[in-house]
């Protein structure tokens, strides 16, 4: 199964995926807009006037995102209802497997409205069954174990965006173009060259993008898949579509087309991995 959703964008800002369906915020960052996994609309969040949106996540039919102006917001699609989680400036939010909420806010960690850790600086940070992961201002990957506080400092690559997996084990990309690999067990491997690494837990190995430009503009974007310690496997092969940004839920492989501010999907049993 392959379609292509046309939003009337110029492009496509963020994605994210829960079940069937997929959540984008506009290229002006005004609106945001929910579609289930045959294109259809089935929800819109518009934002006061002046108002934009941005790190959006999607999970569990809840968005959560950062408002320019009202702080970090959820909204329960199902109801339309929208609350404040924190009406000050946070990080960018996290939902973890269980559907609690993480951000930072003036150097702590908070899962909900509770302060979890009181010495994270950082704007990104991924948690995992009690494990924090986040870069350091010298783009060191710390790996934080929250209950005992030890924590891990990777260094030899500066990396950025790091996701914990429930696994233990954590996937890292870098900003010189390697995906990183760390098992839960301490070693570190590299697994590919491209970005935007996404687990695919059915499949039990990597989805990510590999990308090409002039220097100024994309010209070019595919999608490629990695089991660790295996060799990449190359999924699309397109001249005219810049696959981007994918995302994997309710057996398809969601993207992001750079090209035209659209949203495609493959189905994952289609696919020769």
């Amino acid at each position: 199964m392959h379609f292509i959703v046309f939003l009337g964008l110029a492009s496509v800002q963020s994605l994210s995926v829960s079940g069937g369906y997929a959540a984008v915020v506009n290229d002006d960052g005004g609106q945001i807009t929910v579609v289930d996994n045959t294109g259809e609309g089935v929800f819109t969040l518009s934002g006061e006037p002046g108002e934009s949106f941005s790190y959006l996540i999607f999970r569990d039919l809840r968005i959560f995102c950062l408002s320019s102006r009202r702080g970090l917001l959820e909204t329960d699609i199902l109801t339309g209802v929208t609350s404040a989680v924190s009406s000050r400036r946070t990080g960018a939010p996290w939902v973890d497997s269980e559907g609690a909420i993480w951000y930072t806010r003036q150097g702590s960690l908070y899962c909900g409205d509770e302060v979890m850790n009181s010495s994270i600086s950082a704007f990104h940070v991924s948690v995992e069954n009690g494990v924090a992961v986040y870069t350091d201002r010298n783009d060191f990957l710390r790996i934080l174990n929250l209950e005992t506080g030890r924590e891990r400092v990777v260094q030899g690559y500066r990396f950025y965006a790091p996701t914990a997996l429930m696994s233990g084990d954590v996937i890292a990309p870098t900003l010189t173009g390697e995906i990183v690999y760390l098992p839960a067990d301490g070693s570190l491997m590299v697994v590919g060259s491209g970005e935007q690494p996404v687990w695919s837990s059915e499949h039990r190995g990597i989805f990510y993008c590999v990308s090409t430009d002039d220097g100024h503009e994309l010209t070019g974007a595919d999608l490629w898949f990695v089991v660790p310690g295996e060799q990449p496997v190359r999924i699309t092969d397109t001249a005219d579509v810049f696959e981007t940004g994918p995302e994997c839920s309710g057996g398809l492989l969601w993207y992001q087309d750079a090209a035209t501010g659209s949203i495609g999907t493959l189905n994952t049993d289609d696919l020769s991995l």
